[in-house]
């Protein structure tokens, strides 16, 4: 007899209709759960750094993330900030595919004995004061009421084929422009 009552049992269910509806709250919650895992798991960084072709960065084993800053990009071929070219360095014709850059100046482009670079402390002022301006609209203030001030902090690209000496001169005028924190950017070591 059980086998019958199966039987009985089977044509007494009810059959679904074709009209099958989604449910669609339980299906909601699980979007909204997703979302909110990808939103906390999501990490954002200001840092836009940039490079360009050709550049050959120095690599480093470091972990550390660079903080928010103006960079400077410094190529065989010239100087750049913000992604905006500032100098041209003079190119010689022994310097064409060596190992080594060549990183002459015009001599119309230095100051104070050649230590301070004129177009880049330019553009690095007008930044400082674009900067400032900008805090001072900011509603962000300290404890007394006064806008934030300028943290000075410059991050620097260089080819690993620089020089010192250029890089020094790049300090100096920095330092000039009221730049005092350097952070010099390299590539990460591949493990």
């Amino acid at each position: 007899m059980p086998a019958f009552r199966s039987i009985r049992k089977r044509t007494k269910r009810k059959k679904l209709n074709n009209a099958f509806e989604l449910q669609l709250t339980s299906l909601i919650d699980v979007l909204v759960i997703i979302l909110v895992f990808l939103l906390k798991s999501y990490q954002t960084s200001m840092n836009n750094l940039s490079t360009v072709p050709g550049l050959q960065m120095p690599i480093s084993a470091t972990l550390d993330e660079p903080r928010d800053s103006h960079q400077v990009i410094i190529t065989p071929e010239g100087i750049t900030f913000e992604n905006e070219r500032i100098l041209d360095f003079i190119q010689s014709p022994d310097s064409a595919g060596a190992t080594e850059g060549q990183y002459a100046f015009n001599k119309s482009d230095l100051k104070e004995d050649g230590k301070l670079i004129t177009p880049l402390y330019d553009a690095l002022v007008k930044a400082r004061e674009k900067g400032e301006l900008l805090r001072a609209k900011s509603s962000a203030r300290d404890a007394q009421g006064n806008p934030m001030p300028f943290d000075g902090i410059l991050a620097i690209t260089a080819d690993k084929r620089v020089q010192y000496d250029t890089i020094r001169k790049i300090m100096y005028t920095a330092g000039s422009a009221g730049y005092k924190i350097f952070r010099f950017i390299a590539q990460k070591k591949d493990t």
